[in-house]
């Protein structure tokens, strides 16, 4: 896309009047970012020109203004977003300089658990969000439903099965006896569905000042204990981070074998988008689960 157009929107939505300087940022493996520095300020630009990119920034845009709303500071606040087929989409947001040297600090870490633990106080009727969105490239149907082991059976890790059916003989088959275990695994589940990061492994949270921040969010309002699963899969998360959940939230540990679930859904989705690799691991932790 170039560069003249999202300038001109910038300056079209009285965002800025004059650009200074524009720098591309790392970190992304799925879309192109970059620092616009401007007379009002530095913005964050994310760009991608896949057909389905509109979509993943309305998710994003939406999770962004929702869980901002929620707790003030602990996400980049979302600006606007563009998507029309004669450019690339993109998402501008506020722009935050962050660092990661300071992530594992136990005070740190208390603060991400703090704040996630009022993130989860946000919560709504139904599992389920208002429009479709995305964990990496994976699309996730967010059809609103009342009952999680349903949802979760129907809505997560169902289609992940479909997609990757006949790849792997052993998750074919432990994959349909974990489906059929679903309603036992996720018994007795009392909470309401809240609203969820998604997607919160250890690349995609850091520092600004002395506050946590988290971004490129896969939100949904699901069961609270559903944001364990990526943490656990790469780690990152100390336990000061989870003590910190566990008192603000008021509630005990996760039961071992849901959190196996949830960092199993991770594997497939893992093993969905990137291939051979993941579905060792994935078979590992359904074989743990039957």
């Amino acid at each position: 896309m170039s560069e003249e157009y999202i300038i001109s929107e910038l300056k079209r939505r009285q965002l800025c009047t004059s650009i200074g300087s524009i720098q591309s940022l790392s970190g992304g493996c799925i879309s192109t970012a970059q620092r616009y520095s401007t007379d009002t300020g530095d913005f964050f630009v994310k760009t991608n020109s896949d057909p389905k990119a509109e979509q993943w920034f309305l998710a994003e845009s939406l999770a962004l203004e929702r869980m901002h709303e929620a707790v003030p500071g602990f996400v980049p606040r979302p600006l606007f977003y563009y998507g029309q087929s004669d450019h690339p989409a993109f998402i501008v947001t506020e722009f935050m300089r962050l660092s990661t040297a300071e992530k594992r600090l136990p005070d740190m870490q208390r603060q991400l658990g703090r704040s996630l633990a009022h993130l989860h106080s946000h919560q709504a009727p139904q599992y389920g969000f208002p429009v479709t969105s995305f964990c990496g490239t994976t699309q996730l149907d967010n059809t609103p439903n009342s009952n999680w082991s349903d949802f979760f059976r129907h809505q997560r890790l169902q289609p992940l099965l479909d997609a990757v059916a006949g790849q792997n003989p052993d998750l074919d088959r432990l994959g349909q006896s974990i489906v059929g275990r679903l309603d036992h695994l996720l018994a007795d589940i009392l909470s309401e569905p809240c609203l969820l990061h998604g997607d919160l492994w250890n690349g995609n949270w850091a520092v600004r000042g002395h506050q946590a921040v988290i971004f490129d969010p896969a939100s949904y309002y699901g069961h609270h204990e559903a944001e364990f699963g990526i943490m656990k899969m790469f780690g990152g998360f100390t336990s000061d981070c989870f003590d910190a959940y566990y008192d603000v939230a008021g509630c005990d540990e996760p039961e071992e074998e849901r959190l196996r679930l949830y960092e199993m859904y991770h594997h497939l989705n893992h093993f969905s988008m990137f291939g051979e690799g993941y579905d060792t691991s994935c078979v590992s932790l359904m074989e743990s689960l039957l």
